[in-house]
């Protein structure tokens, strides 16, 4: 018997308007090659094409149009699934100020750029990310202005500048925003702009979505690790979010998932972004693009410049000085290139490149150094040299100091920490001495040949030591 077509004028406008729908995506995405589509045949979906509701008819016309042959059920009554690890995710953001708000169930909780949980909410991450103030901040190396020139001067100081650290693993971030005077456009094209051709050394970006907001570009840093940028625009708010996996050779986060956390800074911007910065959480403008500190360093010559180091300001927190200022102080080393337990000046006078150390204290006096930082540089012109210097003396510092030592008044145990580089080391004396114990990490940095070791000797809560040890690499690593 033939079947009743119940195909009616309403079902016409609805497919009609899918389409049209889908005529926009199309049109935003390059032709695939039709060996590609043939090649991958039945294997992918396209997620985002009339959800899970557009009906045979439907699906069997756009799979023609976008080269994909399959498509989601046609069941009404089933809603997207969130994008998570282990599901199918959307391959574009949300576009419409619902479906933004509809990416974070926080969303009445104040603040003009996202919360540490919505970080964990849009990543699928482990853990919460405490989210802490930038203070001094540098502008980042792919910002295509220096502090001194841009679009518009005044916009060029974020009014708001936060890093973010994730509580188990070692996933970092940093969000920034500006309130643009005029032209709010052009200065977030402008920052994409400068970020999609960012390249210096191993450090190589790639454009993954380059029109419409937002936008989207992954990296690759060689040892320094992979990440993501998203830049965002809303009115006359732009920000840049910053997802760094320092641990990881690529990226192991999936597009949707930074797409999610673009999409919850827009709907944040939006709603909170007013025009100042009355509506965010501890923030304080910056009217000043921040100085560099000119800090003391010994060691090779012709010196290394202290812009490869943490500035000593920076060292200071409630955790590690009780809020007191830290300052570089005199660190004459005497020819030694030794900062940590288990160096020995004979082993560091075999290695080659420069080198450079600035020691750290809170207050006047011996007794208040808190820390060093040692970096070492290859300036070669070759960076396969480079890389291979970094890749070496990182492979040197897990060796010596991951094994501990010994002496002849005792010993040094070695205790890693929860992050990959760190270590806590333990002099223990026979003579019935104080135990001495530092903290040492070690890092690849963002200059192409450079490498840095962070020793904290004096802290006051033992249980904070590898906290504020990866505070610290996590600001060394941007250099």
């Amino acid at each position: 018997m033939a079947e009743t077509d119940t195909w009616t004028p309403a079902d016409d406008d609805y497919v009609r308007e899918a389409l049209g729908s889908l005529k926009t995506d199309v049109d935003a995405l390059p032709l695939a090659d039709v060996r590609f589509v043939k090649a991958r045949g039945r294997a992918r979906r396209r997620r985002t094409m009339l959800g899970w509701t557009a009906g045979a008819a439907a699906a069997a016309l756009v799979a023609a149009v976008i080269g994909f042959s399959a498509l989601g059920g046609d069941n009404a009554t089933h809603p997207v699934p969130p994008a998570t690890r282990t599901t199918t995710a959307p391959t574009t953001a949300p576009t419409t100020p619902l479906d933004r708000q509809a990416v974070s169930p926080y969303l009445a909780e104040p603040g003009a750029l996202p919360l540490g949980k919505e970080w964990k909410l849009a990543l699928g991450w482990s853990s919460d990310f405490t989210v802490e103030t930038t203070k001094n901040a540098e502008a980042d190396m792919c910002w295509p202005f220096n502090g001194t020139a841009a679009v518009y001067v005044k916009d060029v100081v974020p009014v708001q500048d936060q890093n973010l650290l994730s509580g188990t693993g070692n996933i970092q971030g940093r969000q920034s925003r500006w309130i643009a005077s005029k032209a709010p456009g052009e200065l977030a094209k402008a920052l994409a702009k400068g970020i999609g051709a960012c390249k210096q050394g191993q450090f190589a970006v790639k454009g993954v979505q380059t029109t419409g907001w937002p936008r989207l570009y992954s990296y690759t840093a060689g040892d320094a690790g992979s990440g993501w940028y998203a830049v965002t625009l809303a009115g006359n708010q732009v920000a840049v979010l910053n997802v760094t996996e320092p641990d990881h050779p690529t990226t192991q986060f999936e597009r949707a998932e930074v797409e999610r956390l673009a999409a919850i800074a827009t709907a944040r911007l939006e709603r909170y972004g007013s025009g100042t910065t009355s509506t965010t959480s501890a923030s304080t403008p910056t009217t000043t693009a921040p100085a560099g500190e000119d800090m003391p360093v010994v060691g090779s010559q012709p010196a290394i410049s202290s812009n490869l180091f943490v500035p000593a300001s920076r060292w200071s927190s409630q955790e590690l000085t009780q809020g007191a200022r830290t300052y570089a102080g005199p660190g004459a080393q005497e020819g030694s290139a030794s900062i940590a337990q288990c160096e020995t000046d004979q082993f560091q006078a075999g290695v080659g490149g420069r080198y450079g150390i600035v020691s750290v204290r809170a207050g006047s006096g011996q007794a208040n150094y808190i820390g060093k930082q040692r970096v070492r540089l290859d300036d070669s012109t070759s960076s396969a040299q480079q890389q291979a210097f970094v890749q070496a003396r990182l492979a040197e510092a897990k060796a010596l100091y991951g094994k501990g030592c010994s002496f002849g008044n005792g010993t040094v145990k070695a205790t890693p920490g929860p992050t990959e580089g760190t270590w806590r080391l333990d002099t223990v004396f026979k003579d019935g001495s104080p135990t001495l114990t530092e903290w040492v990490g070690v890092t690849a940095q963002q200059t192409p040949g450079a490498m840095t070791t962070i020793v904290l000797t004096k802290v006051p809560n033992p249980k904070l030591g590898f906290p504020e040890l990866d505070r610290l690499i996590v600001l060394a690593r941007q250099r």
